[in-house]
């Protein structure tokens, strides 16, 4: 498990009642959970913690961003994101690079 600090732009293509919204940035994951688990049918045995897996890496974040705007103060956001893993592995032979693709969505309120 981790903590993940983003750091994103958002660039408006589209800035209308539906907008439209490149997003790019880095994020810094923290671990903070690191436990191995075998699970075979409804066993599951606790391995203990990996050992070539680092405490700080770093992914490179690119994503779409729609939204709708119900007023001026109100919107709702839809955002694919793709998050791409760097340095996530030490003591490792090849080049294996996680990633993951998220779905992120919520409403804005402006004060």
């Amino acid at each position: 498990g981790y903590i993940e600090v983003p750091m994103e732009l958002n660039y408006a293509v589209i800035d209308n009642k539906f907008g439209l919204n490149i997003i790019g940035g880095l994020s810094s994951l923290f671990l903070v959970d690191n436990a191995v688990a075998l699970t075979s049918g409804n066993l599951t045995t606790e391995m203990g913690e990996a050992n070539n897996v680092n405490d700080l890496n770093f992914s490179a974040n690119f994503g779409l961003g729609v939204n709708y705007k119900f007023s001026q103060k109100v919107r709702l956001n839809i955002e694919p994101v793709f998050k791409y893993q760097l340095n996530t592995f030490s003591q490792t032979q090849g080049t294996f690079n996680p990633y993951s693709l998220g779905v992120y969505s919520g409403l804005s309120f402006r004060f």
